[in-house]
């Protein structure tokens, strides 16, 4: 049986236009506590900028 994948985006479009009005429900999760930090980060590396670009 085919599918017509126009309709199934429209189904999906629809959906998620649905579900983005309607109000969460549940509560929002606890924030996890915070990580400890590493004793030695790694360096950043060099910003690098494309002289091209100017």
């Amino acid at each position: 049986m085919p599918v017509d994948p126009f309709a199934v985006l429209q189904a999906l479009l629809r959906a998620e236009a649905s579900r983005a009005q309607r109000p969460e429900r549940r509560a929002p999760e606890p924030a996890a506590p915070a990580a400890e930090p590493a004793t030695d980060p790694a360096p950043e590396p060099p910003a690098y900028r494309d002289e091209r670009l100017r």
